[in-house]
């Protein structure tokens, strides 16, 4: 039996790589990198890749994937221009939207972000706006043409092995891991929505199956596991499951970022209606990114 197609942009991303190891056991990938010959976690030919310089209707026009799902994203946090990143933020997700409209796709899967809630912080305020137009665009083009359904997941805090050493959780597992003497830290008190990277790739998988029970054309809805812990709790659960004794977590000693929010729990309620829930505790899911963490 032939396998259906999926396309998935930032596939050698965190999140991205994660999706390539679970769909490549049901579907026919098709990934898109910056550069093929520049990979960090993906496996040469485990996949089709191809750049994102290269002709994108020819890669359509071949595959003819049923499901788009697109996760790469820049936060500009390296000095990048301001047309880049709207490149990958906007510019991309747009075209593929109108792409997948035209070779029957039946579903665009938009990875955002809870990060576009309130103020949002000042050192990622490019970002943020980024990714909110990109949803007005996204929800203006499927509401127009309503030929692929769109599913835009506000995804919440993912965590998990394989991420950027210069995101917060993969830091904290470094330094913990490595029996840093102390960490500087705010005082913990804000909250989030930790999901381990396995759940988020069991709702997306799921959203790809059940795309087709929509209604309309366009959907908007959280990716998170409905439930909350501050950061201090976070870091203790991973200083305990990491068995490390010596790492003094100082709460306090630095102040919260400017516009900080305290609060982001998702409310997962289309996935909850499908029957999906988280599979990782907290405790299981650090215990995984400690273990499998180099």
């Amino acid at each position: 039996m032939v396998k259906q197609s999926i396309f998935i942009t930032g596939a050698d991303g965190f999140l991205g790589h994660h999706l390539v190891q679970q769909l490549a056991k049901s579907y026919d990938v098709i990934g898109l990198v910056r550069n093929p010959k520049s990979l960090k976690r993906l496996k040469v030919g485990r996949i089709k890749l191809f750049s994102t310089d290269e002709p994108l209707k020819e890669v359509f026009e071949r595959y003819r994937p049923i499901g788009i799902v697109h996760t790469a994203t820049k936060y500009g946090r390296t000095d990048e221009s301001v047309p880049s990143l709207l490149h990958v933020n906007v510019d991309l997700p747009i075209h593929l939207l109108e792409l997948s409209q035209k070779y029957n796709s039946k579903v665009f899967i938009n990875i955002g972000s809870f990060i576009t809630q309130g103020k949002g912080y000042n050192y990622l305020q490019d970002y943020a706006l980024s990714k909110q137009q990109c949803s007005q665009w996204l929800r203006l083009i499927a509401n127009k043409a309503n030929t692929c359904k769109v599913i835009d997941f506000t995804l919440y805090h993912p965590f998990g092995p394989g991420d950027s050493e210069t995101k917060f959780v993969s830091n904290m597992v470094k330094s913990i891991k490595e029996k840093a003497p102390f960490i500087d830290l705010t005082p913990g008190e804000q909250k989030r929505d930790f999901i381990y990277v396995a759940d988020v790739v069991a709702a997306i998988e799921l959203a790809l199956k059940r795309s087709s029970d929509l209604r309309k054309p366009y959907t908007r809805t959280d990716l998170g596991t409905g439930s909350s812990y501050t950061l201090r709790c976070f870091l203790e659960t991973l200083k305990a499951v990491s068995g490390n004794t010596d790492t003094e977590l100082r709460f306090g000693k630095l102040p919260y970022r400017e516009n900080e929010i305290m609060e982001a729990k998702a409310d997962p309620d289309l996935l909850t209606s499908w029957g999906w829930k988280p599979s990782y505790s907290l405790n299981q899911g650090l215990l995984l990114t400690v273990d499998q963490t180099i």
